[in-house]
């Protein structure tokens, strides 16, 4: 198991919305995320990701993206 850490553009999240390898997680307040958030993400506020990481990053050869922002 290799631990990368890379970028990764908003037009490649765009692009790849339908593939289910990939997995989209926000981290803004919950409040933030209603207000909007990429389409297929799930919200995991940062506040939160220490208790709940592992109910999250289940899959471990799952392609994760992480954000802390909405669709702009």
């Amino acid at each position: 198991m290799t631990n990368q850490v890379a970028m990764i553009t908003r037009e490649e999240i765009l692009a790849r919305l339908d593939d289910p390898s990939l997995l989209l997680v926000n981290v803004m307040p919950k409040q933030t995320f209603a207000d909007g958030h990429i389409p297929r993400s799930l919200n995991l506020p940062l506040s939160e990701v220490e208790g709940k990481a592992r109910q999250f990053f289940t899959d471990i050869g799952r392609e994760i993206v992480i954000y802390c922002g909405g669709p702009t």
